[in-house]
């Protein structure tokens, strides 16, 4: 079984790709271990996200995950750029959309909570409008709607950009403790078609097969949150999972295969 692999981060050990302090062989070294580990995985497709993007610099960070350039040398291998609202006048976003496009980006990931914004903030907005337009997907991490610290999700707000921006699909990211929180995301499962989850915080006996029965395979996106978990865990959980060959393949590969298939960049 190959796997799309949705949440995938670049960490400090790779950060010499983009360095001119290392030689060629070195980066060319640090190239073949990450190849062997997708292909070790039968991780076929990956989108690899900077965690200098999410944790110092969402700018820097995403030139640096570009001039790695992975994705000359790994086939498969595309970008997801961390966002903040900056973006939309920092650069001319529709020029932004298609530039990312044509490098190999097929996903924004936002960060409110510790990127210190908000998701109706004007400029988001504006952001949300435009990625819907392009059918663009974005992927959310549900305790960065965490905005009081004692798990008082603002729920609310995730609503609205569901029901202003219909055309965005929308991957909501739970671990394992946030999945437990379950009745502020249902609800919008069942109103919204374009909210997605995934996987990688579903570690529960019978939670994959729970979701499966409840909203259809095709609402889930497998991810695996390396490094932070071993590749290993979430691939064994579809492979082992007690559901039908077609909707281990659907969460497997399928679901995100067809929804950057559906992004619409001019």
């Amino acid at each position: 079984m190959f796997f799309f692999d949705s949440n995938c981060w670049l960490d400090s050990q790779s950060y010499c790709l983009s360095s001119s302090l290392y030689t060629d062989q070195e980066k060319q070294e640090r190239i073949c271990i990450i190849k062997k580990i997708l292909d070790d995985n039968n991780l076929s497709k990956t989108v690899l996200t900077s965690r200098l993007a999410r944790d110092y610099d969402w700018d820097i960070g995403n030139k640096k995950l570009l001039n790695s350039r992975l994705s000359e040398t790994i086939e498969g291998l595309y970008y997801g750029f961390v966002l903040t609202p900056d973006v939309y006048f920092t650069y001319h976003f529709d020029d932004f959309i298609k530039d990312a496009y044509r490098n190999k980006v097929r996903l924004f990931r936002f960060f409110p909570k510790s990127q210190l914004f908000y998701l109706n903030d004007y400029y988001m907005k504006k952001i949300l409008k435009t990625l819907s337009a392009c059918k663009f997907p974005i992927m959310l991490d549900l305790k960065q709607l965490d905005i009081t610290g004692n798990k008082y999700f603002d729920i609310g707000t995730l609503e609205d950009v569901l029901e202003n921006n219909k055309d965005l699909p929308l991957i909501l990211e739970t671990t394992l403790k946030q999945c437990m929180f379950s009745r502020f995301y249902f609800p919008l499962l069942e109103r919204f078609e374009n909210l997605y989850l995934e996987v990688s915080g579903m570690l529960l006996y019978d939670q994959i097969e729970g979701y499966v029965e409840k909203f259809g395979s095709e609402r889930l996106i497998f991810g695996t949150n390396y490094p932070g978990l071993p590749i290993e865990i979430n691939t064994n959980r579809i492979i082992l999972a007690d559901i039908s060959e077609q909707d281990r393949k659907n969460i497997a590969y399928e679901n995100m295969n067809n929804i950057i298939g559906g992004i619409e960049v001019g």
